[in-house]
């Protein structure tokens, strides 16, 4: 009778530990086992992918056995964190095997790990005693402790590596690669992290790619360039209305304004494309309308799994929230609030140059100005100058209030700039008398010519400095991410001609920028169709020559404007004449009063205003 009690224990002990356990999905395990560490996330307890149903697919795909890489570019705010912890805490319970998660930085990688992966081990049925500790820390047991970079399970381990350390990477296999925001790692000495990564998965025939990120800046993107690489997934929605799917973006969001044009976010919300009713509201998104959201490939015949969603769809997000946040940017000006909104809220690269095709867009939004004066708005007039081997070419540009600006005429004077007769055309260009909408008549205020060719410098020294009275100045241009855009003057030259140098970069971030606007007003540029005005296709075409990219030098990163075509002039002469700009600083209000009251036909004396950051002649 003992013996036959013993055999049954021994029988209950091998069923329990030794038959094959049924194989759970990735979405199946976290909804099995997973536990949201209170204070890791605005709703803990037990993980519910019913809550966020479309991270259901790619944490399936991320544990499947057919597919060898995923890729999520994820917006903030939708759970992708969450994801990494969900494929992380399969592979340790259900497949134990060596993993590998990539952070960006190793204070990152650190604060991950003490703030996310220790509670997931510590609340999570499925982890739970599960980090060997080690005897004495000592030899063998040492090697096999947790650490906060390393943790070791029966059956692998997971290491956490900072992107900005790729000796963490050295000689360790891995099967599990887990890239977090791969958009934010660097380029150290020995070469992309990333790739470094890949190559320790190389001797598993089942290794896993999860790469994460918010996605940066247009063809400097890595979690883009490996998203364009895979089958494209996005996530569809059912209209309420209608019953049409669409994949919920930005350009389908709309508000209402009061009598005084002020923006009401309360009252926005997405418009179907299909039927053009109401398909979501300005709170958070109708949960049972995420359930029935499903994942359609836009590339199905690439191997690679990629999925891109935004925080139009996260269960935390109200869309007057959204609204509210994309005016103030824009209310503002605030470029890098308008970028950030851009990548981290719609999961989109932001584009700092404009597409190839957009130099149509421009060449074709072209206006027809009134025949004998300047366009209504034009208060002042700057010019900008750039020399080449053969000629100047040159643009003047009309400014209003709010920097509103109306491109006026784009002109090319042939001759050797060595000689006088090429000056002097530009000359008969800068003496001419515009006349505004308002009645007055007015000659260009400030004029900024290029001296940055060698061959040609002091040509342009001698010029502008006969002509520093009527504001012509010799400008150089200096690349550089951070630059002014205009400093000090300086007369440190051969001829001692004012020189003011230019931070090109930052100019050019701004006007690309502005040509992007579609809204009539502050900071939109305005184009003559008049074929007699000089803006030609290849005018626009030169404008949109230089796109913003990521390259490197000496194994770092290094951001800066490439050229696509081979002519930029047009592109050059619209930067200097938005420095001619900063450099007066014009009052609009006042000339906008002076000219409103029948101003004199020539230009008032130059008004600052208190505080002013122009500079002063």
């Amino acid at each position: 009778m003992k013996k036959q009690k013993q055999s049954n224990v021994w029988s209950k002990t091998f069923v329990k530990y030794c038959r094959p356990r049924s194989r759970l999905t990735g979405s199946q395990w976290a909804d099995k086992y997973r536990y949201v560490a209170p204070g890791t996330s605005p709703e803990p307890g037990e993980w519910r992918t019913d809550r966020v149903p479309y991270l259901r697919e790619p944490m399936d795909a991320a544990t499947d056995k057919l597919t060898e890489r995923v890729v999520m570019m994820f917006s903030s705010q939708v759970g992708k964190s969450e994801v990494l912890l969900n494929i992380m805490g399969y592979y340790v319970d259900q497949e134990p095997a060596p993993q590998l998660m990539l952070q960006p930085t190793i204070e990152a990688a650190e604060n991950f790990s003490k703030e996310r992966i220790e509670p997931t081990f510590q609340y999570s049925s499925g982890l739970q005693n599960k980090l060997e500790e080690g005897k004495d820390g000592r030899g063998t047991s040492r090697k096999k402790s947790t650490t906060i970079r390393m943790k070791h399970y029966p059956g692998g381990y997971l290491a956490l590596v900072g992107a900005n350390s790729p000796a963490g990477l050295a000689s360790r296999p891995i099967r599990i690669l887990l890239a977090d925001e791969i958009d934010r790692y660097g380029v150290t000495k020995e070469g992309s992290p990333l790739k470094l990564a890949i190559q320790r998965t190389t001797n598993f025939h089942n290794k896993k790619h999860i790469f994460v990120s918010t996605p940066t800046i247009k063809g400097a993107s890595e979690i883009e360039k490996y998203y364009l690489e895979s089958d494209q997934r996005i996530f569809l929605l059912p209209c309420p209305k209608c019953g049409a799917e669409f994949e919920y973006k930005w350009e389908y969001v709309v508000w209402d304004k009061d009598e005084e044009g002020n923006s009401l976010p309360l009252t926005s919300r997405i418009i179907c494309p299909h039927c053009n009713e109401v398909a979501r509201g300005a709170y958070r998104p109708d949960p049972n309308i995420l359930a029935q959201g499903r994942w359609e490939p836009t590339n199905p015949e690439a191997k690679t799994k990629g999925y891109h969603i935004n925080s139009l769809c996260s269960p935390w997000v109200n869309l007057f929230e959204l609204v509210e946040e994309f005016l103030t940017v824009t209310h503002n000006k605030d470029k890098d609030g308008l970028m950030e909104f851009v990548n981290l809220k719609l999961g989109e690269v932001w584009d700092e140059s404009l597409a190839e095709e957009d130099w149509r867009r421009l060449y074709n939004r072209r206006e027809i100005y009134p025949a004998e004066t300047l366009p209504p708005g034009v208060l002042i007039l700057t010019c900008g100058v750039d020399v080449q081997h053969d000629r100047l070419e040159a643009t003047v540009y009309g400014w209003g209030i709010g920097k509103e600006r109306w491109g006026i005429e784009h002109r090319m004077f042939y001759g050797v700039p060595d000689r006088e007769e090429t000056w002097q055309q530009l000359d008969a260009l800068l003496m001419k008398k515009y006349k505004l909408f308002l009645g007055a008549e007015v000659t260009i205020s400030c004029t900024c010519v290029d001296s940055g060719d060698g061959s040609y410098t002091n040509d342009v020294y001698k010029y502008t400095k006969q002509r520093e009275r009527i504001r012509v100045f010799s400008i150089k241009g200096r690349g550089g991410i951070g630059v002014p855009f205009i400093s000090p003057p300086t007369k440190n030259n051969t001829v001692g001609a004012t020189l003011f140098n230019l931070g090109v970069d930052s100019g050019k971030s701004v006007f690309m920028h502005n040509l992007k606007i579609d809204d009539v007003g502050a900071s939109y540029v305005h184009f003559d169709a008049a074929e007699a005005s000089g803006f030609s296709e290849a005018f626009f075409k030169q404008l949109t020559a230089e796109v913003f990219k990521q390259t490197f030098e000496k194994g770092k990163i290094k951001m800066e404007w490439v050229k696509i075509r081979e002519r930029n002039e047009a592109l050059d002469c619209a930067i200097y004449s938005g420095a001619a700009l900063e450099i007066l600083n014009p009052n609009f209000e006042y000339l906008l009063d002076f000219y409103s009251r029948g101003g004199a036909s020539a230009a008032p004396k130059k008004q600052r205003r208190p505080n002013s950051s122009g500079v002063s002649l």
